[in-house]
């Protein structure tokens, strides 16, 4: 892994899947496909997206009838919270989901379970950024197999050909969480 990518390395709350793959998982099937659900994840990521994309013609709207852009904006609110229920019910009832801290840089991840995984095999990987509800899925493969104290392992794993798209959300990711996190500490320090 590069420097830079080394540098951004945080820590990071998410709901998150994996399932062991072949290999020729890996060149011949989605990685979307390992996963249930991953439709409603696709939807709200494709969600966002279009929020992104709107926002200048918003602004615009905006600037030309307030009421107008308020109420798309209450639209767009209620489809938000709508997809991330949905995508948090189904995180809840999916018996293979682990909740809690992971490791993340733009490329790959580290994380604690309580199953050994060789090194260089392939893993599906999906993760559900909180509180953003931002999705990703994708595959990667295990570069780090440590067995813990406690009889878990330490996983590390690199990711595997992100597209743009995927390298946008997860770069914004980790800048967002290093910006929450240092004000976070600021705060402590202020107090």
């Amino acid at each position: 892994m590069s420097e830079k990518r080394q540098f951004f390395r945080i820590q990071q709350d998410v709901i998150f899947n994996f399932k062991c793959v072949n290999t020729d998982a890996v060149t011949h099937i989605s990685a979307e496909q390992h996963f249930d659900h991953a439709n409603t994840l696709g939807l709200f990521s494709q969600f966002q997206q279009l929020d992104n994309d709107s926002h200048s013609t918003l602004e615009h709207i905006r600037k030309e009838n307030l009421a107008i852009a308020d109420y798309l904006d209450m639209l767009n609110q209620k489809m938000n919270m709508l997809s991330q229920q949905m995508l948090a019910d189904e995180a809840v009832s999916a018996n293979d989901t682990e909740s809690g801290r992971i490791d993340l840089s733009q490329g790959g991840i580290g994380f604690n379970t309580n199953h050994s995984i060789g090194i260089e095999s392939w893993v599906a990987v999906k993760l559900v950024f909180l509180p953003s509800y931002t999705g990703l899925l994708t595959y990667a493969q295990v570069t780090r197999n440590q067995e813990l104290d406690d009889g878990s392992y330490l996983i590390g794993a690199r990711f595997h050909q992100l597209n743009e798209e995927q390298q946008r959300v997860l770069a914004r990711q980790v800048i967002h969480t290093q910006i929450t996190q240092k004000r976070q500490r600021k705060s402590q320090v202020h107090h």
